[in-house]
């Protein structure tokens, strides 16, 4: 590889990163990867994979190193595998440059949404760095997020990186660009600006989201499990003094087996009694089955006034080497070796859960970056989402707000609230529209309480079902599609040639 390609690669990975929140420069977005596309031009298949693995390792590590507070081999497998997707992309990349020579940029744009669709599909999937999340700040932008989805976000950016390419390789004339360019940024501002005009009417429901902020030190101390406990419950004493309809704990909130500790759920039980307001708890829960083999889950329990016992969601969509080893039910490692965290179970039930306002599905932490996942719940008739997560394991890094902004476009695509409440912050409520109200502080203690609108499953407006709740990711299949087909055509193409 030469210096030039490594100081292009350097510079577009740089460009690339400075545009994820926190930042506030999603506009860098727009030119990022202009210096990629100049450090592919006429390369041979291996060195685009070598500029392609730069170029992931680099990105990643500006934007993942939070991921080593929580679990350094987490990091090191993260970095190594995710960047074989950019590799992997330069090297098919470099295929159609041979086939269609000056006409291949433009298979670009299908073959890195299809590389973000694939990265979101397996176990090992961590579809967190989407480029279309440097946009959750200009939201009278991305409102075509409820036609397409995300993917179709990232799309967009694509094109304006190819045109600013196209013009800077004397390409295509100025005026052409310039005109394209001012196109691509006004029709969905436009389209923005008039989705953002509708008003949010109907029913809502009045919640309390309790920030314990409890450090790991403490949360996981079990001498401290009493403290824990008590704190939630009196924050949920004095959430119930303001009229709540519904009182959320955060992800692991209860840091034990919650259903095999008689004493502190019988607690959480009688308080929401006393209370008389349905209270959703993160905890952790276990099932053994028939051939005695014990099966851990990352849980949501709901307690609803006087009743036997709480229903439970187990989390479907787990940390890759953080929560679980992927496809560790056919290897059995975590049988052979203990692992610890990295030991849980895949929830298979979409629970569905229903208080007096309303139902909902609950987001567990990391179930938040699947579209697809949130599309499935939705499509339940649930009336709001709830997301609870723990983001303390990432102390003051920029992990916690690139996730907490990820969430705005899961309320966009769906048209629908989402009340988001975090162990140590970002707790927040997020409209239909993704505007966000009331985001805490990190690493503070804090009790949120506002109102957020119930979706009526048959309604007009903001209420009706997104085009992309009911087709899904169709624009990413298509692009996926599309990709395979023009890679296809380049690799017979050079066989036959050859």
């Amino acid at each position: 590889m030469k210096k030039k390609d490594i100081y292009l690669v350097c510079l577009s990975a740089i460009l690339f990163s400075a545009g994820f929140p926190p930042s506030p420069l999603g506009f860098v977005a727009y030119i990022s990867l202009v210096p990629l596309l100049m450090a592919l031009e006429n390369k041979s298949p291996g060195p685009s994979f070598a500029i392609g693995y730069l170029f992931g390792l680099i990105s990643n590590t500006l934007l993942l190193f939070w991921v080593g507070w929580a679990t350094i081999g987490g990091t090191i497998a993260a970095l190594v595998l995710l960047c074989l997707y950019t590799a992997f992309l330069c090297w098919f990349y470099s295929f159609i440059q041979k086939k269609w020579q000056r006409w291949a940029v433009f298979s670009f744009p299908f073959l890195w949404v299809a590389m973000e669709y694939a990265r979101s599909l397996t176990e090992m999937s961590f579809p967190w760095l989407n480029l279309a999340y440097t946009q959750s700040y200009y939201l009278k932008l991305i409102q075509y997020a409820s036609l397409w989805g995300n993917y179709a976000v990232s799309f967009w950016i694509l094109l304006l990186n190819l045109l600013v390419y196209l013009f800077l390789r004397r390409k295509t004339g100025w005026k052409t660009a310039t005109i394209l360019f001012a196109l691509l940024l006004i029709l969905p501002y436009i389209y923005g600006t008039w989705a953002m005009s509708g008003k949010i009417d109907g029913k809502q429901i009045k919640i309390a989201l309790l920030q314990g902020n409890m450090e790991p030190e403490i949360k996981w101390n079990q001498d401290l499990l009493d403290y824990n406990m008590q704190t939630y419950i009196d924050m949920s004493k004095a959430a119930a003094k303001e009229s709540v309809d519904f009182i959320i704990w955060p992800e692991t909130a209860a840091p034990c087996y919650l259903a095999g500790e008689e004493v502190y759920l019988e607690k959480v039980q009688r308080t929401c009694d006393q209370l008389n307001i349905p209270l959703l708890v993160g905890t952790d829960d276990y099932l053994v089955a028939a051939d005695g083999s014990i099966q851990y889950y990352n849980s949501a329990f709901l307690f609803t006034p006087h009743s036997s016992r709480p229903e439970v969601y187990n989390k479907i969509r787990l940390v890759p080497f953080s929560e679980k080893l992927p496809y560790d039910e056919y290897l059995g490692i975590t049988k052979r070796i203990q692992l610890g965290q990295s030991d849980f179970s895949s929830g298979k039930e979409y629970t569905i859960f229903q208080i007096p306002q309303g139902k909902f599905a609950v987001l567990i932490c990391f179930e938040s970056v699947y579209p697809a996942l949130v599309r499935q719940f939705v499509n339940r008739g649930i009336n709001f989402l709830v997301n609870i997560t723990n983001d303390g394991w990432f102390g003051k890094t920029h992990g916690p707000f690139q996730h907490a902004r990820i969430a705005v476009f899961r309320a966009i695509e769906n048209r629908m609230a989402i009340a988001r409440c975090a162990n140590t912050g970002i707790s927040m409520f997020v409209d239909p529209y993704g505007r966000v109200t009331q985001p805490t502080r990190l690493y503070t203690r804090d009790m949120v309480i506002g109102s957020i609108p119930l979706k009526e499953s048959a309604g007009a407006g903001w209420n009706a079902k997104t085009f992309y709740a009911r087709y899904g990711d169709w624009f990413a299949q298509a692009c996926l599609l599309i990709a395979f087909a023009v890679t296809l055509a380049a690799v017979v193409r050079k066989s036959t040639s050859a």
